[in-house]
């Protein structure tokens, strides 16, 4: 006759590899980051804070570009991966990053080589999908692709299904590409946005921002003890147990 054992040791061994687990966790905690800005840095102050800030080409944009008094040479021009367009006189010319006044005054200075007093409106006649990556403890990870303006942090996270169960708000970070070419990790304050403190809390998106939501240590040391513990305890402290023919019995452990 035999029977699986599933004991009182075996159940203390899985409770302490989790406290011992769980304690390791709650040391693996993220350096201090700065706080991500509660405005774009092209915002306007916050005296005008219901002043949008003004709107920066990006790769993918197409853009029509008029000319009211040469209408002749007006045209479409679509920004290209390394950020510039070409036109009819111009043959290659900065656009991403650039706000529009600044290219209108880009292209009237390139146009004056053709035109003694060019006059140039560039408006955007499609604006490319902006790219946010929503990265970790949310339902549905991924890229997702905002027409328009960017989202604010709670939005893109409610895109993404929200958080998972076991989901740390107070450590979910931002990994932003800065034009320099450089990237620069922020820290939030989500939880203080899901607790009602700090609206400012929901800060702005820019394009190509990476968010990380984080698990909680416990979390994180539950699933340590799925992955590390679990299936080896459930295969090595099983133990059988054998009646002899006197009578005595006898624990037999399966060989590895």
């Amino acid at each position: 006759m035999t029977s699986d054992l599933m004991t009182l040791p075996a159940r203390s061994i899985r409770r302490a590899s989790m406290i011992a687990l769980a304690s390791l966790g709650g040391c693996a905690q993220l350096p201090p980051m700065p706080q991500a800005p509660a405005v774009l840095p092209a915002a306007a102050p916050i005296a005008s804070a219901m002043i949008a800030p003004p709107y920066r080409i990006a790769v993918g944009d197409q853009l029509a570009i008029r000319l009211p008094i040469d209408a002749e040479l007006d045209e479409t021009a679509t920004v290209l991966p390394d950020g510039s367009i070409s036109t009819s006189v111009v043959t290659r010319q900065l656009a991403a990053g650039l706000t529009l006044p600044q290219l209108d005054a880009a292209l009237q200075r390139d146009y004056r080589k053709v035109l003694k007093h060019p006059i140039i409106s560039v408006v955007v006649a499609k604006s490319a999908p902006e790219p946010v990556y929503i990265l970790g403890a949310v339902d549905h990870p991924g890229v997702y692709q905002f027409d328009g303006a960017i989202p604010r942090l709670a939005q893109a996270i409610a895109v993404a299904g929200g958080l998972k169960p076991g989901a740390n708000p107070d450590d979910i970070f931002i990994l932003r590409h800065l034009p320099n070419g450089t990237q620069q990790f922020f820290g939030t304050k989500f939880a203080a946005l899901q607790s009602g403190r700090d609206p400012a809390a929901n800060v702005p998106l820019e394009r190509a921002d990476e968010i990380f939501v984080p698990r909680t240590a416990i979390a994180r040391a539950y699933g340590y003890y799925n992955q590390y513990f679990q299936q080896f305890i459930a295969t090595s402290a099983s133990v059988n147990y054998q009646v002899n023919s006197n009578g005595t019995t006898s624990s037999i452990i399966p060989a590895h």
